[in-house]
């Protein structure tokens, strides 16, 4: 039975954060962060990583994430509401997702699909985010409320922005599902915060120290 330490949680937490932070700065401003975006994508097909930083291609994948999660815990009063928002609601379709051994499988088999189509034909960014967000609308969707995402109308409306959106918070679930095995629980955000928040911050100084 793998172990998991404080770090393993705090990197998939840092993932679930993350993925808000992107929705969240898509929605309004229409960009994002391009290396966490492609950090938090490419973590949909990584099924069997050494660990879980690997999950994000190392710490610099994930240092959006960290520091996101890092400033909610620390600054409540200063906090993102629609990130906190985004994060809830991504770990209350997560629990959804885990109650069911059938949807889990349907996803997982959904995402192993188009990894194989990716090593077989270079698809385009944009086709592949229009796949991912297809299997978000199939099977996370459906789970149950759906996620408001607010924002710019200008930016709402355009199709591969909403496209992306639904990648970032597929790519959430991701994370959130790995928190979950990590032994992720929701009180540990309010009882073990200052630990988290330490731990946030220790590797992102490691992320800052391994940038060239």
């Amino acid at each position: 039975m793998t172990q998991y330490a404080d770090a393993d949680r705090t990197v998939a937490l840092g993932g679930v954060f993350q993925a808000a932070r992107l929705a969240r700065d898509i929605a309004r401003n229409g960009v994002c962060d391009a290396a966490a975006f492609e950090a938090s994508r490419e973590s949909l097909f990584d099924f069997t990583p050494a660990s879980v930083i690997d999950v994000f291609c190392g710490t610099q994948g994930i240092a959006l994430g960290l520091q996101s999660l890092s400033k909610q815990l620390a600054h409540p009063e200063q906090r993102d509401l629609e990130v906190s928002r985004y994060v809830i609601a991504l770990l209350h379709l997560t629990d959804r997702l885990m109650r069911s051994g059938p949807a889990m499988q349907t996803l997982h088999d959904d995402l192993t699909a188009l990894g194989r189509r990716r090593d077989h034909i270079e698809l385009a960014e944009s086709v592949q985010h229009e796949q991912l967000a297809q299997i978000y609308q199939d099977r996370i969707s459906v789970l149950g409320p759906r996620i408001i995402i607010r924002g710019e109308p200008l930016h709402l409306q355009n199709p591969e922005n909403t496209a992306r959106i639904r990648v970032a918070l597929l790519a959430g679930i991701r994370a959130a599902v790995l928190w979950r095995q990590a032994g992720g629980k929701k009180w540990q955000m309010l009882l073990r915060r200052r630990t988290i928040i330490a731990t946030a911050r220790e590797l992102t100084h490691k992320t800052d120290r391994d940038a060239p």
